[in-house]
């Protein structure tokens, strides 16, 4: 280990275990992608600028670049971080995590006044709520979260570990802080489970883990740990912790549940600041000290000078090397520097199976909206692949994806409009289909086609890739050229020289078979399949006990929960969404896609008597009882999945939460003369609140008397519990049913059968 790196991780364990950190220059702050890139000069002084927030405090920052990273959520932090590890970090920040963006605290003179404000701050922040709790050590889950710390993704940002568990830092990884020393192994999985609820800036990405993946990672990186120490807090120490977070403006950077502590005034503008002044002069006073190596001092007086990029370009670059990108995937000249724990369920497809996909041109090549739900949210359509496509939230997708959609650009290229009349644009779908089957150009052998898989290789699935997520230009040119986009693909030249290799389909007209292709593909799902498709169905049969398939269902999506109960009644819940989707009667499901296609497919519904639920979230707060509904994702409004539980029939409950309530939605097999799915939710919470559940949503929905209703064509509801109201809006109605919690606890129960359409 480099002789600075080793004082570095002293210096932390020192603090861990609270004894005096031996005396050595802090470690500046770490922008591991900025120095992964090289950035330099006002480039890199921007990106300073927000990552360090000054932005937060100093006004100035064009509209679009105005979202300052806040720190972290200071809500329920006692149930997060150890009382004694927040003291030693509100009173030396560096020394105890070497490398944070977070400064010392403004004016203080001396060691002692450090201590007393640092314990006083956390004092306080402890008397908000929360309290962490403990788990026992437990070594299998340590050895799976060793495994899968170094697949999927966590290493291109941090240390990998030795074989002994130590890690191994270079120059361009992104310090931790002493995990064993911080958190407790609960509370590292809750973060990890849900990192942005925590840090909403989205420094720290959301890997989409399970609850046992998060658990495992938990307990490989924090392998011991103590009862932490208490802090002794006096009402008076409370009320003075609140005083010096006021004093010190934490407000401007941290939320927290007590409104009255708001942040102060701002700070100077940027435009008025002395770059030799203040956070910039190196010395401790009243302001933020930041222990900045020189070349940050001098890029951020570059960015004072020149506060916004030249172009869009250096823009991207910026955004890119502030989220590290560039650890995971290249761009234009930038090629990736370590390889090693990149990897593959598929080594046959190549170094496309294990390698995250080039940004060059990527924002010719993926439609707006894909391409924002992917930087926001992340994406696992190589299912192949070990590493993950993390998601870093909305607000930074929001301006990366619009510039990366404006910057890159292909040569015009036209892909023909399919035939006006029904017969000419079956004619060019019938031959795309041809082409892309076996007695065409045969891609299926190579790719997936709608889940399913033909021949030895599973490449990236056509339908999935086509229509909704790629851009047809890029599909034409791709198919054209398709070594100058990826000159490691195994990917055919079917156009060499722009000449069709099979002349005899389509009259060998090379615009005419890419267009059928892209057209045909774009139909999704219910396309036809190729010839050469053939999968035989794995039917799913419910006997006495509920049958339960966790993976992609048909018009659910990847984090399905199918459940065929007893009886002849099944549902879909979404975790993805938090809400049951889906309730069919009669079979159960097709498992065929998913168990024949290394994960890719979606399980085929196998009932034909089906009914849609709204898409979730469906149970929110709202301001009033006909205020729209929230078209947010259970992500950005920071609700949290949390599992299910069985009973000993195999039944779930399921759990997830909305904010400070927890919820349970237990499902059951009733009805005495047909089957009728039961749904008993329960919410539980300390305070009062009222919360609603959207149970249907139809242009057609109607009171039919003693808590039932009808919704669309098919479905009845009957609700108890609670009186249910009707809300007209845009067209459509919606049943809503109100979730009065009060002393800690609000139920309802709704019972859907299926009825005859309407005469």
């Amino acid at each position: 280990m480099p002789r600075r790196l080793a004082l570095y991780a002293m210096l932390a364990a020192a603090a861990a275990c609270g004894k005096p950190a031996p005396s050595a220059p802090a470690r500046p702050p770490s922008i591991a992608g900025a120095e992964r890139i090289g950035l330099t000069g006002a480039a890199l002084g921007r990106v300073l600028l927000e990552e360090l927030g000054c932005t937060a405090c100093h006004a100035g920052a064009t509209p679009e670049r105005a979202r300052p990273p806040r720190g972290p959520d200071l809500t329920h932090i006692a149930a997060r971080v150890r009382p004694d590890y927040l003291v030693a970090f509100l009173r030396d920040p560096h020394a105890t995590e070497p490398g944070t963006p977070m400064p010392d605290l403004p004016g203080l003179r001396d060691d002692g006044e450090r201590q007393a404000t640092a314990t006083a701050i956390a004092a306080w922040l402890g008397s908000l709520g929360g309290e962490a709790a403990a788990e026992p050590f437990d070594d299998a889950a340590a050895a799976r979260g060793k495994q899968l710390y170094h697949a999927i993704g966590c290493v291109a940002c941090h240390a990998p570990h030795d074989d002994a568990g130590r890690e191994q830092p270079s120059p361009h990884t992104t310090p931790m802080a002493p995990l064993a020393a911080k958190y407790s192994r609960v509370a590292l999985r809750e973060f990890l489970l849900a990192p942005h609820r925590a840090r909403p800036a989205g420094r720290m990405p959301d890997l989409h883990l399970t609850p046992a993946q998060a658990r495992d990672l938990a307990h490989f990186l924090v392998r011991q740990t103590g009862p932490p120490a208490a802090i002794p807090a006096s009402a008076a120490l409370v009320a003075t912790g609140r005083s010096r977070f006021e004093q010190a403006n934490c407000a401007a950077c941290h939320a927290h549940p007590d409104t009255t502590a708001a942040p102060k005034r701002p700070a100077r503008p940027l435009a008025a600041l002395d770059g030799n002044a203040g956070c910039l002069s190196g010395a401790r006073g009243a302001w933020p000290y930041y222990p900045l190596h020189d070349t940050q001092r001098s890029a951020l007086r570059a960015a004072l000078a020149e506060p916004a990029p030249k172009d869009q370009d250096a823009r991207v670059r910026e955004l890119l090397a502030a989220r590290d990108c560039l650890a995971c995937h290249e761009r234009g000249e930038r090629t990736i520097e370590d390889t090693r724990f990149f990897g593959t369920d598929d080594p046959g497809l190549g170094p496309e199976a294990r390698m995250p996909p080039t940004l060059t041109d990527v924002g010719a090549k993926l439609q707006p909206d894909w391409l924002h739900e992917t930087i926001a949210h992340g994406q696992r359509e190589r299912p192949y692949m070990h590493t993950r496509m993390p998601g870093f939230g909305s607000d930074f997708a929001k301006e990366l994806a619009a510039l990366l959609t404006t910057v890159d650009t292909l040569p015009p290229v036209a892909v023909r409009a399919l035939p006006a009349d029904d017969d000419g644009a079956r004619k060019e779908r019938d031959l795309g289909r041809e082409l892309v089957g076996d007695k065409g150009m045969n891609c299926i052998t190579c790719h997936r086609f709608a889940g399913a898989q033909a021949g030895s290789m599973g490449a990236i699935d056509l339908v999935e890739s086509t229509g909704r997520r790629l851009r047809p230009e890029w599909f034409a040119h791709f198919l054209r050229t398709p070594f100058r986009f990826k000159p490691a693909t195994l990917m055919p030249q079917f156009f060499p020289d722009g000449i069709s290799t099979r002349p005899e389909l389509g009259g060998g007209d090379t615009d005419r078979q890419i267009a059928a292709m892209w057209h045909y593909l774009a139909e999704g799902r219910n396309v036809q399949s190729p010839s050469g498709m053939r999968r035989p169905p794995i039917e799913l049969t419910v006997g006495d006990e509920a049958v339960i398939l966790r993976r992609s269902l048909q018009d659910t999506g990847k984090r399905a929960i199918a459940v065929g109960l007893p009886g002849g009644i099944n549902l879909a819940f979404d975790a993805e969404r938090l809400a049951i989707q889906q309730i069919w009667w009669g079979r159960f499901v097709d498992a065929a896609p998913v168990w024949t296609s290394q994960g890719s497919g979606q399980a085929r519904i196998l009932g034909d008597r089906r009914v849609r639920l709204p898409d979730g979230p469906t149970i929110v707060q709202l301001p009033a009882a006909t205020a729209p509904w929230p078209t947010a994702s259970r992500r950005e409004l920071g609700h949290r999945w949390l599992g299910y539980d069985l009973d000993a029939q195999q039944r779930p409950t399921f759990r997830y939460a909305i904010g400070d309530f927890e919820i349970t939605e237990a499902v059951r097999e009733g009805g005495d003369t047909s089957p009728t799915l039961r749904r008993s939710i329960r919410v539980q919470g300390n305070p009062d609140a009222d919360l609603w559940l959207l149970a249907a949503r139809d242009a057609r929905v109607e009171a039919v008397g003693d808590g039932a209703f009808r919704a669309g064509d098919h479905l009845r509801l009957t609700i108890r519990g609670a009186t249910a109201d009707l809300v007209d809006r845009e067209g459509m109605r919606e049943l809503r049913i109100p979730l009065a919690v009060r002393q800690g606890v609000a139920t309802v129960e709704i019972d859907y059968a299926w009825h005859e359409e309407r005469k």
